[in-house]
């Protein structure tokens, strides 16, 4: 963040602007920062402090030498992001916030002074002999662009199949469509609906599931980032709709009998990032109903629909 932060201001400043970005582990006394500064011939410090590991509140201080009248004073700003704001727009964002400072101090925009590099580089000089006096510290605040806001809705599509033993992995195909909303930065709600065509083997019969669920999700932080891997998990409570279907005989004609059933599915998920906003998405997992079926031809058990099945996705997410 220190380095986006410093390539983003200077991209904001006159040509030949220069930075030097040290990261420390506590911060410096004032004393101590206005001391380096002289030995360097700094036109301004800056120090960008955060209140804790998450990295999602920092405040910027910038002590500058306005060139007009070589007075010297510090300057705060106090930032807030978003859990889901990359690391790279959290500094582009603070280095904007500095250059924004940084203009506003010098008053770079109207520029009436001939040669201000050499007359900001003069009171930088003069700032070293302003160590032992009080340093008043500006709280008024400048109107600063919130970041944009991270998308807290995404739809996903996913291709799947179910199988109840290895060796039927082709017996069942379908999709499902499934809509997210992001409550939390790693958790969100979701609801869904699906549809599947299964072979019935020894029973020469079709069966045809229309499933809807509703359920919760969580995700990494590694889903957001545009070609890395992350990781997440899935729970759905499900409402199951199914119809099988078999012929009689040689004839043309058919026979179809339904039911309902509940039940529930655990998943667990890899993503690979394909930009902010779209990642693909593998799935695997366990669906559990609390219906079993049994398959009668000519009054002899011939087949059973499971109600313990395992489920394999293969979809794409993405976000709006």
């Amino acid at each position: 963040m220190a380095r986006y932060a410093a390539v983003a201001c200077l991209e904001s400043m006159p040509a030949g602007t220069k930075s030097l970005v040290r990261v420390a582990p506590a911060v410096p006394r004032d004393v101590e920062v206005v001391g380096d500064a002289a030995k360097l011939g700094a036109a301004a410090v800056v120090l960008v402090s955060w209140h804790d590991a998450s990295l999602l509140t920092a405040e910027v201080r910038v002590f500058v030498a306005s060139p007009e009248d070589g007075v010297s004073h510090w300057i705060a700003r106090t930032i807030v992001f978003s859990a889901r704001d990359l690391p790279a727009e959290r500094g582009r964002a603070l280095g904007l916030v500095i250059a924004s400072v940084l203009d506003e101090s010098w008053g770079i925009a109207p520029a009436p002074k001939a040669e201000p590099p050499a007359a900001v580089v003069s009171a930088s000089r003069e700032a070293g002999k302003l160590e032992n006096q009080p340093v008043p510290l500006a709280t008024r605040a400048a109107p600063v662009e919130a970041p944009e806001a991270p998308p807290r809705w995404a739809l996903e599509a996913n291709v799947t199949t179910a199988v109840s033993h290895w060796g039927d992995m082709d017996d069942t195909i379908g999709g499902m469509v499934g809509l997210r909303h992001s409550v939390s930065t790693r958790w969100a709600l979701r609801a869904g609906l699906g549809f599947r065509v299964s072979d019935v083997d020894g029973a020469d019969a079709t069966a045809r599931t229309v499933l809807g669920g509703v359920g919760v999700i969580w995700m990494s932080s590694e889903l957001e980032r545009p070609g890395t891997f992350g990781f997440g998990g899935r729970f759905d409570l499900l409402g199951v709709h199914e119809a099988i279907q078999r012929g009689e005989g040689g004839q043309s004609s058919s026979r179809t009998e339904t039911y309902w059933s509940l039940g529930a599915d655990l998943l667990a998920q890899v993503g690979y990032g394909l930009s902010r906003g779209t990642a693909l998405l593998v799935g695997v997992g366990v669906e559990e109903l609390l219906t079993e079926a049994d398959v009668y031809v000519g009054g002899e058990p011939a087949a059973t629909i499971p109600h313990t099945q395992m489920v394999v996705e293969l979809g794409v997410l993405s976000r709006f």
